[in-house]
């Protein structure tokens, strides 16, 4: 039988949760017989290594929205393909594509995180935007992809009657690509400390850094030191703050980090500190790591991550010494985790992708 050809649409590749979910959606599709190519709609590309079997098609435009025009000729050209895309502005900017080049494309629609929880924080024509045409192109979806319950429960709030095109279908990792790539070096000049935690995270406001960084200027903990891998708009913010509680050998900020893993591993605890989230894959691949891990409870999929503190913990609090004491607290009783096999087999790329065969 021949198969579709699979088109991802990402908007850019930077490191960030999102991006990386679609790679990995690239990467599994293509060890599954697909035929793939992997649109990137921006400019921003970190040094990559892409699969070599992927067709890596770059628009390379400033903003999604002026890749319409773009989308709409790769639609004329290519009909039958199955379109999947992350994140609802590009969601939405490949269904208007698909109407304007009346393709009959199956496009999957995945949501990244509880959006209701975020949309105000979105500048105002962009959240204009989502809110007139969510419910008029989201109904032309194939099918909807929430990746964890809280994430379908925040978008059912909104969107009730779109509830017969939700599919809960958890992100796929590649245990065994995570767990070679955290044995090579971390990096050519970087030289890690005794001893550390961990947070793998956008550099914005509902990572909630502001609250981590106060929290781990209260932990007892001696000889620890906090890295914070990755970039974004809030980092002059959190540099600030940094500077201010006196925590410039204490708290390092890395920045985008080509292999993770390496660090993540050696780790010997991992934290998420978000307010709001899909299924967080920092968490996910700290688990795979088995590098255990502390988050704040909010609403998101860590909930269903940890398993009843199987896999790592959850606190509920709003107090950073609170947050302090916990990281002293697992730190001190050495608490190591053993990944589960139900766990590895449920986020596996054989069960994701033969979750996806049984949509497409």
């Amino acid at each position: 039988m021949i198969k579709n050809k699979i088109t991802i649409v990402n908007y850019a590749f930077t490191g960030g949760g999102s991006e990386r979910v679609l790679c990995n959606f690239a990467s599994l599709f293509s060890q599954m017989g697909y035929e793939v190519d992997h649109i990137i709609l921006s400019k921003k590309i970190s040094e990559s290594q892409f699969d070599k079997n992927i067709n890596v098609i770059k628009f390379s435009r400033s903003r999604s929205v002026y890749c319409l025009l773009d989308l709409i000729k790769y639609f004329t050209r290519n009909r039958d393909n199955i379109i999947i895309s992350s994140q609802r502005h590009i969601n939405l900017i490949v269904l208007i594509a698909k109407v304007l080049s009346f393709s009959k494309n199956k496009i999957f629609v995945r949501e990244s995180t509880c959006y209701n929880l975020l949309i105000d924080t979105e500048p105002f024509l962009k959240k204009i935007f989502i809110k007139l045409f969510t419910p008029i192109f989201y109904k032309l979806s194939y099918n909807i992809i929430c990746p964890a319950e809280d994430v379908k429960i925040d978008f059912l709030q909104s969107y009730p009657y779109l509830n017969y095109k939700i599919k809960k279908i958890y992100n796929p990792i590649d245990f065994n690509s995570i767990i070679n790539e955290s044995k090579k070096k971390e990096g050519k000049d970087l030289i890690l400390p005794d001893k550390f935690a961990v947070a793998v995270c956008r550099l914005s406001p509902e990572k909630n850094l502001q609250f981590l960084i106060n929290a781990f200027s209260r932990v007892n903990t001696k000889g620890l030191k906090l890295l914070i891998l990755g970039e974004g708009r809030d980092r002059q913010n959190v540099e600030s703050l940094i500077k201010r509680l006196n925590l410039q050998d204490k708290v390092i900020l890395l920045g985008h980090v080509k292999n993770p893993y390496a660090i993540v591993s050696k780790a010997i605890l991992s934290l998420s500190t978000s307010v709001v989230e899909g299924l967080p894959n920092a968490v996910l691949e700290s688990i795979a790591l088995e590098t255990p891990i502390l988050a704040l409870r909010s609403i998101s999929g860590v909930e269903e991550l940890l398993r009843n503190n199987k896999c790592g913990y959850t606190i509920d609090t709003d107090d950073s010494s609170i947050f302090a004491s916990k990281i002293d607290e697992i730190i001190s009783r050495n608490i190591r985790i053993n990944l589960l096999d139900e766990f590895k087999s449920q986020y596996s790329f054989l069960s994701i992708g033969e979750k996806f065969e049984e949509l497409f």
